[in-house]
């Protein structure tokens, strides 16, 4: 071979070599980018479903405290579409396969609170003490799942 063709050949490999390095960082900051995407979204619907719960048990101190069991339903009503809009909004984050089981965690978690609303509402409408007896299991469940997707999620990075 030529000298100028070996010359060219070394220079057209190094400008692969550093496309391929390019290309190759790239793609590793897509996947950080994405990441964080999620981290946040996680983050937020997080949040948001403390606000909720904290919203609801201030709904049901009053109920305590004077709230018949009627308006009490009434207000579970009106809280369970707010929980499913939350439950929807986990389901349709872009989860990258190392923070799947964080979302199924939290997701878990958010359903549990949801249904352990919807027996306890049960239980105000049929005064049926397994109704609950079953929205207090489902709300220890809400809590468990809970700490776990916090932990899935730090395990993840």
């Amino acid at each position: 071979m030529k000298r100028k063709q070996k010359s060219r050949i070394i220079t057209i490999g190094g400008i692969v070599a550093i496309a391929v390095l390019v290309g190759f960082m790239i793609s590793l900051q897509v996947e950080v980018m994405r990441n964080n995407k999620f981290k946040r979204g996680f983050e937020k619907i997080v949040i948001d479903v403390n606000t909720l719960t904290q919203q609801y048990q201030g709904e049901e101190s009053k109920w305590q405290k004077n709230y018949d069991n009627s308006t009490m339903i009434s207000v579970i009503n009106q809280y369970l579409p707010k929980y499913q809009e939350l439950i929807d909004r986990a389901e349709a984050l872009d989860t990258p396969e190392r923070y799947k089981e964080s979302q199924g965690y939290l997701v878990s978690a958010i359903e549990s609170e949801k249904q352990s609303n919807e027996h306890f509402r049960n239980y105000l409408v049929t005064g049926d003490k397994q109704e609950y007896d079953r929205s207090s299991d489902l709300l220890t469940k809400s809590l468990t799942d809970s700490a776990n997707a916090d932990a899935a999620i730090k395990a993840a990075g």
